[in-house]
């Protein structure tokens, strides 16, 4: 067994080590190659790497595919699909809500052309986030998880490895002036909350698709907004009213999000 945890061990820093540095590699590929409106080579590095490394274990290096979590499991976890679909769309609507309430915030006039918007984005996003989750959810998480570590400690380490995955193309999702002194740590707070809630969602369906779902909501319902200028948060309030992962808000209403599941798992596995 403990030959097992370390070898689990080792194979979890070989490939944040790989998930870490890939960005970093894809820059310096831009560099020579250059990048175009509709991407770069660098970039396909930095998605796809994780993903080629994670199928790299699990089919040659012996950890098995056992606990990827590839099955739906649909059945009795119905409410956490939808959950994991309305999460995001529901918290952007009250925060944006908070901020309109209180003119932190204001909506552009071609407003009403933001569903056709968020529509074109889901596919794209979906394909992109099975590439994220397949090696976040369907590898990092599941394999830390079996070294016996505790529940808090594997979420914090997946956020922070996570978060740093984007610290290379950081500047592709940026709209803010802020400092990256004070924007980095912020995020990584975000970044970790989300970790907890989709990882205790993980926990509780035992597949890695809620977090797909959730992570293509997320990404085409507020970077929409955010990136096409549907919404317009004032400076002096950003920090607080931004609906993207280093707004206070969010980061708020993610934990809390992330604390019930946590509760609500416990008493599920209590009751079994």
């Amino acid at each position: 067994m403990r030959e097992k945890k370390n070898k689990t061990l080792k194979h979890v820093i070989i490939f944040s080590i790989i998930a870490l540095s890939c960005g970093w590699i894809g820059r310096l590929v831009d560099l020579q190659v250059g990048t175009d409106k509709n991407g770069s080579l660098g970039q396909l590095i930095w998605i796809v790497s994780p993903l080629l490394t994670m199928v790299i274990m699990r089919s040659w290096m012996g950890d098995g595919w056992k606990d990827f979590g590839f099955n739906p499991r649909f059945k009795g976890n119905l409410f956490l699909y939808m959950f994991s679909i309305l999460f995001y769309p529901l918290m952007t609507v009250v925060i944006v809500g908070i901020g309109l309430g209180l003119d932190w915030t204001e909506i552009s006039p071609s407003s009403s052309t933001y569903l056709a918007a968020f529509g074109m984005a889901l596919l794209p996003g979906f394909f992109k986030n099975i590439f994220e989750e397949f090696a976040w959810r369907g590898y990092l998480a599941p394999k830390l998880f079996t070294l016996g570590i505790n529940r808090f400690l594997v979420h914090i380490t997946v956020g922070l490895v996570w978060g740093a995955w984007h610290f290379p193309y950081l500047f592709l999702f940026l709209d803010t002036t802020e400092s990256m002194i004070t924007y980095i740590p912020r995020m990584m707070i975000g970044v970790i909350a989300m970790a907890i809630l989709y990882g205790e969602i993980l926990l509780m369906t035992k597949s890695v698709w809620p977090a797909v779902l959730m992570h293509t909501m997320g990404n085409a319902f507020i970077d929409t907004l955010i990136l096409k200028k549907f919404i317009l948060v004032h400076e002096n309030f950003s920090i607080i009213a931004m609906p993207s992962p280093e707004g206070i808000l969010t980061i708020a209403l993610t934990g809390l999000a992330g604390l019930w599941m946590y509760k609500r798992r416990l008493v599920k596995t209590h009751l079994r």
